[in-house]
């Protein structure tokens, strides 16, 4: 989904940094945006999910970005490590 891929793309240009709920609202949705902020929860979790799905869906080992919410402040995508069995 377009929102799923700017979310991802945003938080992919700052790589194990911090990125405020703000600035993705700001972002990826618009900065004038008056809904809920709970709209940004529901398309990270759908995020999470679809990288799940995309990479049980994948032969071999694979290993994902983290998704890391941080309480109170927004979130932050973690590079993968090692794949698992190395």
């Amino acid at each position: 989904r377009p929102k799923e891929f700017e979310l991802l793309a945003v938080l992919a240009r700052h790589p194990g940094e911090a990125v405020s709920r703000e600035s993705l609202m700001a972002q990826v949705w618009d900065e004038n945006w008056y809904g809920p902020t709970k709209t940004l929860d529901v398309t990270i979790s759908s995020l999470r999910r679809r990288l799940q799905t995309a990479a049980s869906a994948t032969p071999g080992p694979v290993t994902l970005p983290d998704l890391t919410t941080l309480r109170g402040h927004g979130y932050r995508l973690d590079p993968p490590g090692p794949p698992h069995g190395d």
